[in-house]
């Protein structure tokens, strides 16, 4: 697979099987709404929205969107929402000290357990399913 990105043609996207060219999504215009193969197009780039989290009892939904941000209002407790493959980014708003109960979640980094939340600024996980198991790791620098 190849992804070209040039500034003026936009995207190529080449899938290469020994030296045959076997599919290819290119987006000629640099509009970034692609077309595939088989008259399969986009007529718009794909947006992801960023979606407000509210409440102190949260669903961690990945149907709300790929980005979602929770500005604490109280001490909370997240329940998993995840299908296998879905994953977020959740980045929390914590300036008063509340605690999260998270839900049965395996941390990959942090010493394999959840972060300590900034009192200023955001706090942000990256929160991922694959089969049963949903994971959680602590973006960037935090404790």
């Amino acid at each position: 697979m190849s992804i070209v990105l040039d500034g003026t043609t936009g995207i190529t996207a080449t899938s290469l099987t020994g030296n045959t060219k076997t599919d290819s999504i290119t987006d000629v215009a640099g509009t970034g709404a692609p077309s595939f193969p088989n008259g399969i197009s986009l007529t718009v780039a794909p947006t992801e929205n960023v979606y407000a989290l509210s409440g102190t009892a949260v669903a961690l939904a990945p149907a709300n969107g790929s980005i979602q941000t929770h500005t604490l209002t109280g001490n909370t407790t997240y329940t998993d929402s995840f299908s296998a493959g879905q994953s977020v980014t959740l980045m929390i708003d914590d300036g008063t000290a509340y605690t999260i109960t998270w839900p049965t979640m395996t941390w990959v980094n942090n010493g394999g357990t959840a972060p300590t939340l900034a009192l200023t600024g955001y706090t942000v996980v990256a929160i991922w399913k694959v089969s049963t198991t949903l994971y959680g790791a602590l973006v960037g620098a935090g404790a």
